[in-house]
């Protein structure tokens, strides 16, 4: 796979990795290693529950790391960036991958998908079911995989959403639980980081200052930046840098977009204020990162 590929459509992520497919909008991926998508951040346009069987790897998501191992699931949005590396030679992991037009499809409630707490922007994304519920997980991707090779079958991609809003309740359920451990071990500090954080991946395009972000979580700027760095170990300003530059980075792999685009999306003045900008973060340009990340 080209690693300029920014942006992972469903059709693009179909090609590379779906057994079985129901249509470009829902398939399976099977235990695949995933090394083609490990070094450049990219974004998907669908919604992905997968889960490790095999092996361990380190997931980035949103700059934020996770542990990726046996039973480990990910649960990500198109809100999502995601990286993939430092996996083990035997990691191995399954995919469902669904876009929200194919879940809602014949559904009178258009906002469906919105009702599941771990698909929301300020959710974890990285969960460790045990062993019993990864178990339950990996029976309904079985079954569904099934189904979708029913392809006669007059009715295997309608049987085939059914399960999968069967598999949809049954990881809120261990997400609730799991979110239940994580939010009763929370320090007022990792509260405030959560919050921080929340802010800054729905508005770092239109405010990249510190001051921006305490005046919204209504604290000084002096109290969240050593908040965050004493919670993350980086500042707060760092943080937002680093969200504005990873967006920059996804932008620069499609090539079909202008870097003066580019600079416009992420809302900069001009395209040198950019550049400038990029190159303090990175130590190169945007046009140098665009020729690098193209091989």
């Amino acid at each position: 796979m080209s690693k300029k590929i920014g942006q992972l459509s469903l059709s693009k992520f179909a090609d590379l990795y779906a057994d079985n497919l129901a249509s470009a909008d829902f398939f399976v991926v099977d235990e695949k290693q995933l090394l083609s998508l490990s070094e450049y951040p990219y974004r998907s346009d669908g919604y992905i529950i997968g889960i490790c069987t095999r092996g361990a790897a380190q997931v980035e998501v949103n700059l934020q790391i996770y542990e990726a191992r046996p039973d480990a699931m990910l649960l990500a949005t198109p809100f999502h960036v995601l990286r993939i590396y430092n996996s083990s030679a035997d990691f191995l992991c399954r995919f469902i991958v669904f876009s929200k037009a194919f879940l809602i499809e014949n559904s009178v409630n258009s906002h469906f998908l919105e009702s599941f707490s771990y698909f929301k922007s300020a959710s974890i994304p990285v969960i460790y079911p045990d062993s019993k519920d990864a178990r339950m997980i990996l029976e309904i991707y079985l079954l569904i995989q099934q189904k979708l090779e029913r392809g006669g079958h007059p009715y295997h991609v309608e049987i085939s959403r059914s399960i999968l809003i069967t598999l949809l309740y049954e990881v809120q359920a261990i997400y609730e639980k799991q979110h239940t451990i994580i939010k009763g071990k929370q320090t007022r500090k990792q509260e405030l980081n959560v919050l921080f954080q929340e802010f800054v991946f729905h508005r770092y395009k239109e405010h990249r200052n510190v001051q921006y972000y305490a005046d919204a979580l209504y604290v000084s700027p002096k109290h969240l930046t050593e908040t965050i760095k004493e919670v993350t170990g980086r500042t707060a300003g760092e943080w937002i840098d680093d969200a504005v530059i990873l967006e920059a980075k996804v932008l620069l792999r499609n090539h079909e977009i202008s870097i003066a685009r580019v600079a416009d999306d992420i809302h900069f003045p001009d395209q040198s204020s950019f550049g400038k900008y990029f190159k303090k973060h990175t130590g190169m340009s945007p046009s140098d990162y665009r020729e690098v990340s193209a091989y």
